[in-house]
């Protein structure tokens, strides 16, 4: 497929802000024909068309036949269709067969619980957010769940790629992707100097996935020991606002269970807030990086009041991480590289 005759859509989701932000780099940097569609978004993140909701019942049976008129009619105008997350352009997937008979190009872009399974993580590891989420007879179901659509899903997929490492054990054949960040708007911010109190913000889409009552016992433990913290907790804000909050924080801790970071780190590095997560070193054999190379400070659940112990006592340098982790950002996370990349695999399939 030539890059004049590539025609991609990217969706129904746009969770890290993925299918927007990628679509217009290739749109933008490659000159590549790109839409973003999105289920209705309370974050209201960057996306190139929102489907429509809300409303009365007129309203909303309105809404509903538009967005599956809509959706169909992507079906036939492009020719490359980058799905998140398991979703496709009908629910349960019911459009994924037609896809070949049409001489259509399917990648599926995986961004967490779509494939981590509760039973092989609480199996491998003794830290694990699934562990912490749910109960056995919930992973049983969950598991289950996933096991049969990936099972399903498989026979029509052409590329299977994942946003970072902790994903790739669950999905053979599989490529990491980096999270993708908008430059422009995280663009890098000179960090407040810590004088005596450090500012730490958190910013969860979930409480239970990131070991945010780890991170709220470590912070009041040490205001117990007299250190000055000041826990900023971000739920439930839009993107724009988040971002004027990561400006205000010395650090950013991410999540303490997972194995890595995901969005809100990569965006809190971009804007030069060195991050606190937990880094699962098992995890570097699947992805092209050393663990030295990473400009994060480690924590999980376990140790965390001891990191950030050390980080009020000043046991790191807090402003060499921080242009550090910007630069990491510009060479790792950026929209521009990663999506050249996807225009290769476009080409391949």
């Amino acid at each position: 497929m030539s890059t004049k005759k590539i025609k991609v859509f990217h969706g129904p989701v746009n969770y890290g802000t993925q299918a927007g932000l990628l679509s217009k780099a290739l749109r933008e940097n490659h000159n590549i024909s790109a839409l973003s569609v999105s289920y209705p978004d309370t974050y209201k993140r960057q996306i190139d068309i929102e489907l429509r909701s809300g409303g009365n019942t007129i309203e909303k049976i309105f809404k509903h036949t538009w967005n599956r008129i809509f959706l169909i009619s992507c079906f036939f105008k492009y020719n490359t269709f980058h799905f998140y997350f398991g979703k496709s352009l009908l629910n349960n997937q019911r459009d994924l067969p037609f896809y070949k008979f049409f001489n259509k190009k399917v990648v599926m872009h995986y961004l967490g619980n779509d494939v981590e399974l509760y039973r092989w993580s609480i199996d491998n590891y003794e830290i694990s957010n699934m562990r912490n989420m749910m109960t056995p007879e919930k992973g049983k179901q969950h598991d289950s769940k996933v096991l049969k659509r990936m099972r399903s899903e498989s026979k029509y997929i052409d590329h299977k790629i994942v946003c970072a490492p902790q994903y790739s054990p669950f999905v053979q054949d599989s490529e990491i992707i980096p999270l993708a960040v908008d430059l422009s708007n995280f663009s890098y911010t000179k960090p407040i100097e810590f004088i005596d109190e450090l500012n730490i913000l958190h910013a969860p889409t979930s409480r239970k996935k990131k070991g945010t009552e780890f991170l709220v016992q470590a912070v009041s433990k040490l205001k117990e020991e007299g250190y000055k913290i000041n826990l900023d907790i971000c739920e439930n804000i839009t993107h724009d606002e988040l971002r004027e909050r990561y400006k205000k924080c010395h650090v950013s801790v991410v999540a303490l269970m997972g194995g890595w970071y995901g969005t809100a780190g990569v965006e809190a590095m971009a804007i030069g807030r060195p991050i606190i997560t937990f880094i699962r070193p098992s995890l570097f054999k699947y992805i092209d990086i050393k663990e030295e190379e990473l400009p994060i400070i480690s924590a999980n659940k376990d140790d965390i009041y001891e990191v950030l112990k050390d980080v009020v006592d000043k046991k790191y340098d807090l402003n060499k991480l921080s242009l550090d982790s910007h630069k990491f950002v510009n060479e790792f996370h950026n929209p521009k590289i990663i999506s050249k990349r996807l225009i290769e695999i476009y080409r391949n399939i």
